[in-house]
């Protein structure tokens, strides 16, 4: 006799989890790759690099696999495109990480020192945003089970609502270290481009946590 998994599909929220675990994993390494950008150090910038490439490749393994395997049979208490675009989003998340990698080794940017604690603070807003948003997916498995109703449910729709509160902040912060790095004397115009592009990449990363979150909003909301 057939397991029902083969007759009605296996469950992708675990791997869902797993797949969002990795790609806080991609998005926590802004940090360092930060400090080595305040610190010149070019060599630390490329090991970085390469372990972002490793990460977010291992990532798009998971992805590809859960794309692969979400069935078409499977009891599913959302919209199989529900589960295909909150995978979606969480995949631009980790490409938008490896994008401010990248570009963090075109060329050694020498940041004024009245530019470093901006910056960070930027930073680290978007990589709090990122671990506020694996918050919120640990409890993705668990909701399926409740099928996106009571109690856990309600937990979530708050922790998103932190999650959209905190992209908004980061909004903030781009605009201040923008209006200081524009109007720097201090950096070559090649320099604000590349630090353009990085803001654009943290920028990528928090609108999509944010996108993450609100179409988790949905799949709660519309039961």
């Amino acid at each position: 006799m057939r397991d029902l998994s083969q007759i009605f599909g296996r469950s992708p929220f675990e791997t869902l989890t797993e797949h969002a675990r990795k790609v806080h994993q991609c998005v926590a390494l802004i940090h360092p790759i930060a400090d080595a950008i305040i610190a010149g150090n070019s060599d630390r910038l490329k090991e970085l690099q390469h372990e972002m490439s490793k990460t977010e490749y291992e990532a798009d393994l998971l992805k590809d696999q859960i794309r692969q395997h979400l069935p078409h049979r499977y009891f599913l208490p959302v919209g199989r495109e529900d589960v295909a675009r909150f995978l979606a989003q969480m995949d631009t998340i980790a490409d938008y990480a490896e994008d401010f990698a990248v570009v963090a080794t075109f060329r050694t940017i020498k940041l004024p020192a009245d530019l470093h604690a901006d910056f960070m603070a930027l930073v680290e807003k978007v990589a709090n945003v990122s671990e506020s948003l694996l918050n919120v997916a640990e409890h993705v498995a668990e909701l399926q089970k409740e099928a996106f109703v009571g109690a856990e449910a309600d937990d979530v729709l708050a922790k998103i609502q932190d999650v959209c509160h905190m992209e908004w902040e980061s909004d903030k912060l781009s605009r201040r270290f923008a209006r200081k790095y524009y109007t720097s004397q201090a950096l070559d115009p090649v320099e604000v481009l590349l630090l353009e592009k990085l803001c654009q990449a943290l920028g990528g990363i928090a609108d999509h946590a944010e996108n993450v979150g609100k179409n988790l909003r949905l799949m709660i909301t519309r039961k």
